[in-house]
């Protein structure tokens, strides 16, 4: 009998029946095991229902009723079917309300249906088995939660495909957790327990038909995070999180839960191995890898060594340049050295099965960056594999003096899990101080292959992440302060085995599973494509304020921003307006940046630390003035910035007053690359990868957002808006010529706009005008500079019909009458002029027209709010170099809504 850890829901009524429970049993999805048996009729409490009436010494062949299938009254003679005085019943299914099912015990369940089936049979081909029935993914929408509750504790699991789990930022972060999660929660102790199978969890479908989703070579995931009050204002926590392989050929006891245990598609003996070395930093091209020594120690079954010298047993050595006895990688080079692990056999007779351990020495110095490889880790295809390099180690800083000589250990072995373990710490204003953070090691787990052995030769790789954040607030002072440190290495995912059953390393889409997703523009779809899901190539991070999935810029998701679209543009403002801080000084607001990284609080290979002090000079008014300094771990780079910031709001009942001011001295050199969305005029938007410009390598950086609003009598509103971003490069002419960068570089811009409603009898005209001017200068002398003016009027006439229908009464000078039918003839003006340079969107001088005219109505259809409109739409735009544009379109429709 085979050992066998099941996990099964079955029925409504299926709580008891959730938790692992390990079980001597061999079982079909549906028929036996956890799930239990079936049966057509509801048990009694001692044996199957039988009565003893209906046995009666007669020859005859009984009948039954066959729109009852459930009722066993069986009559001895057969009677006419005539429907003139009973009414007629239509057939009932037995499975109509589902089946009985059974547990191990052979006690009933529940009649249902079996709706989440986990098996993990050992010693068996395709033993992790996942059956996910049809009222699952139907009738429960992939979600069953079952809760309990007595004496102060409260549990709560839950079954599902789409729970945002959240542990902590450094550990687990995961908007569609596709697993189980148990929640509990004590006086001062709460906590989370998760286990999931994230390779291939959803069931196979095969011509249209499903089946369950059969392993034998998986990866398990659990974990959990424990949250203890220790105070009233203080909490403790820890967190634990594992994703590792196993295989089902194995025996239980095999492997360890913790380090894993290679698939069975790569237990196999290693033909070839290759080690490459390349210069850590090769942008600048010189300091990179030196190589003096190697030397490959090989470790037997039996643990003798053997060391390739000693035996003659030299790799091919390829790249590099010669530097005395030395070999160097500089900039794009690279050092490869192979070891054909065959020729053991032939020339030294050490057969490859009988090898335990294999480690490459390397006497390295410099710039180094160590990667290895083997005919095993490669990118998973069936013919004519390639082989896929990761990196085993980094050198420290960037030297180039030889200084950080050592001896690396490449201990070889293909990854078998991840690991997290982190404690995290809050406290929340005790006597106004706050204090946050986390300390994480990561582990990865490593295993040397060789299926002639039961135990593999193990090795872990270990990296480190903390960051802590401090506040003090007494009025009117404020101190922060934020330390942190993530190592190079540190990495919270785990290897997934491909649809195809091979592991693709050069694939992230494909066999990658990851503990911190990266969502951020926080809509609960990652950016990037991962197994399970899709990625999301729309995201544009703070520019959806009002929540609603559609970009701030292009509310009716058409090929043209608001802000140059006719009649919308009045109230839509280009992004460049908009304020924020740029602590990395890569030109992008903070708010708005996205790039396609797990969303850690900080970057990984940095440590640093920022700190500023807060003043407040009266209820509206703050100046702020701090330092930071960051600098990369295995390079040279670095950022350092003194700063100051200036916040100044004034409110009144018609008068809005607001200012910031950023200003700073920036020392900057690390590159934060994003990728953003962009919407070019007519065209579809796209997702497009911006460098960063290392604009602030020395140079001041100043940033000022300043808008007034007020408001004249009930219908006259006046706005005005300007953004000034300025980058003075500190640099003397010939550097900057040489890394192509403008003295000065920046943004400027000012918007004026005023809106006036007259109301005419029942009809209303709305007079509007905006006035645009920006000027353009990017660091790169590449691109090109120039500054626009624009000025834009607008003309709205209102028409009310039908006024009997009208819905909301009107009184005066409170308001006007809303009618459900609505005449609107709309026209804009506008003229703009390329004062200097040129744009990427604007070449030359123009003017242009829009005229619209459009009937609507709003009215109520089946509880729904529908609005129909019906128009046309006519324009022109002319250049001054007698090019001209023209717009005629007619449009026909209709919304619903709830409201």
């Amino acid at each position: 009998m085979r050992l066998q850890q099941t996990l099964s829901i079955g029925g409504l009524a299926f709580a008891a029946a959730l938790w692992l429970t390990p079980a001597l049993a061999e079982a079909q999805p549906g028929v036996t095991g956890l799930g239990g048996g079936r049966a057509q009729l509801a048990p009694s409490p001692i044996s199957p229902r039988f009565e003893l009436d209906v046995v009666r010494p007669e020859i005859h062949k009984w009948y039954v009723p066959r729109h009852l299938p459930v009722t066993f009254d069986p009559t001895w003679y057969r009677t006419q079917s005539n429907y003139a005085v009973d009414a007629y019943r239509y057939y009932v299914s037995a499975e109509l309300e589902g089946f009985v099912w059974y547990d191990q015990l052979g006690q009933p369940v529940e009649r249902g249906w079996l709706l989440y089936e986990w098996q993990q049979e050992q010693e068996h081909a395709k033993g992790s088995s996942i059956w996910k029935g049809n009222q699952y993914n139907s009738l429960f929408r992939r979600l069953v939660v079952a809760s309990e509750g007595s004496g102060g504790l409260e549990l709560r699991l839950m079954l599902g495909d789409q729970l945002e789990t959240v542990f902590t930022p450094l550990t687990f972060v995961k908007p569609r957790f596709n697993g189980l999660r148990l929640d509990g929660a004590g006086d001062s102790i709460k906590g989370s327990f998760i286990l999931a199978r994230p390779s291939m969890p959803n069931q196979d479908s095969i011509f249209g038909f499903t089946s369950p989703s059969d392993r034998t070579d998986f990866v398990n995931l659990f974990g959990g995070h424990v949250e203890w009050t220790a105070a009233p204002r203080m909490a403790l926590g820890a967190t634990y999180v594992n994703a590792h392989f196993g295989n089902t050929r194995e025996t239980f006891g095999s492997g360890s839960p913790f380090a894993g245990a290679l698939p069975t598609i790569q237990d196999k003996n290693l033909k070839t191995l290759w080690v490459r070395l390349r210069d850590d930093s090769p942008e600048d091209g010189v300091g990179g890898a030196l190589l003096f020594d190697y030397d490959i120690v090989l470790t037997d079954t039996a643990g003798t060594q053997l060391r390739g010298r000693e035996i003659d047993f030299l790799p091919t050595v390829e790249g590099g340049s010669v530097r005395g006895s030395s070999l160097a990688a500089d900039g794009s080079e690279a050092i490869v050295l192979a070891w054909n692990l065959d020729d053991l056999a032939v020339t030294h007779g050490v057969e490859t099965e009988d090898l335990r351990r294999v480690q490459v020495e390397l006497s390295v110095a410099n710039d180094y960056h160590i990667e290895s490889t083997s005919d095993l880790q490669t990118d998973g295809k069936q013919r004519r594999a390639a082989p896929v390099f990761l990196t085993v180690r980094r050198a420290a800083g960037n030297v180039q003096d030889n200084s950080n000589a050592t001896v690396v250990s490449v201990d070889y072995g293909l990854p078998t899990a991840t690991e997290v373990i982190g404690i995290d710490w809050n406290i929340i204003d005790w006597h106004g101080i706050s204090f946050q953070g986390e300390l994480v090691a990561n582990r990865r787990h490593r295993q040397y292959p060789n299926p002639g052995t039961d135990t593999h030769h193990s090795a872990v790789d270990r990296d480190l992440a903390t960051y802590g954040q401090a506040r003090y607030e007494r009025h009117p002072w404020e101190l922060y302060a934020e330390v942190f440190a993530i190592e190079d290495g540190y990495d919270t995912s785990a290897w997934l085995i491909g649809s195809s059953n091979n592991i693709h390393y050069d694939d992230f889409t494909e066999s990658r599973y990851e503990f911190v997703e990266d969502d951020d523009d926080f809509n609960g779809v990652p950016e990037w494509d991962r197994p399970l899901h899709f990625g999301n190539d729309r995201a544009w991070p703070g520019l959806d304020e009002n929540a609603d999935f559609l970009h701030d810029h292009n509310q009716n998701d058409n090929l043209i921003p608001d802000y140059e679209e006719p009649f919308l543009r009045f109230r839509s403002d280009r992004p460049e307006f908009l304020p924020g801080m740029d602590m990395n000084y890569n030109g992008t607001v903070d708010r708005f940046e996205n790039d396609i990284l797990p969303d850690y609080p900080y970057r990984n290979d940095q440590r640093g630390v920022n700190t500023y002090g807060r003043a407040f000079i009266g209820p509206d008014l703050s100046l702020t003035l701090g330092s930071q300094r960051i600098g990369q771990i295995s390079g040279s780079g670095h950022t350092d910035a003194d700063y100051a910031v200036l916040r100044w709001q004034h409110f009144r009942p018609s008068f809005r007053f607001r200012l910031l001011e950023h200003a700073a001295l920036v020392r900057d050199n690390i590159a934060d690359p994003l990728r953003m969305w962009t919407q070019p005029f007519g065209s579809a938007g796209r997702m497009r990868d911006v460098l960063d410009p290392l604009a602030g390598d020395d140079a001041w950086m100043h940033s000022a957002y300043v808008d007034l609003e007020h408001q004249l009598g009930d219908a006259v509103r006046i706005e005005h808006r300007g953004r000034w971003q300025l980058m003075r490069q500190r640099d003397d002419d010939q550097a900057l010529l040489e890394r192509e960068l403008r003295r000065s570089s920046g943004f400027r811009g000012w918007v004026d706009r005023a809106e006036w409603r007259v109301p005419v009898g029942l009809s209303v005209l709305e007079t509007r005008w905006k006035s645009e001017w920006r000027e353009h200068r990017p660091p790169s002398r590449r691109l090109p500079t120039g500054t626009t003016l624009e000025q834009m009027a607008f003309l709205i006439w209102t028409q009310p019909l039908m006024a009997e229908n009208a819905t909301v009464a009107y009184f005066p000078r409170y308001g006007r009458q809303v009618f459900s039918t609505e005449l609107q003839l709309g026209l804009e003006l506008s003229r703009l002029w390329l004062l200097d340079g040129r744009l990427e969107e604007v070449d030359d001088n123009y003017r242009s027209w829009t005229g619209v005219a459009q009937l609507s109505n709003q009215s109520v259809y089946l509880g729904y709010r529908l609005v129909t409109r019906i128009g046309l739409q006519i324009g022109r735009k002319r250049f001054d170099n007698e090019r001209s544009q023209r717009v005629s379109a007619f449009f026909l429709t209709v919304h619903a809504g709830l409201r």
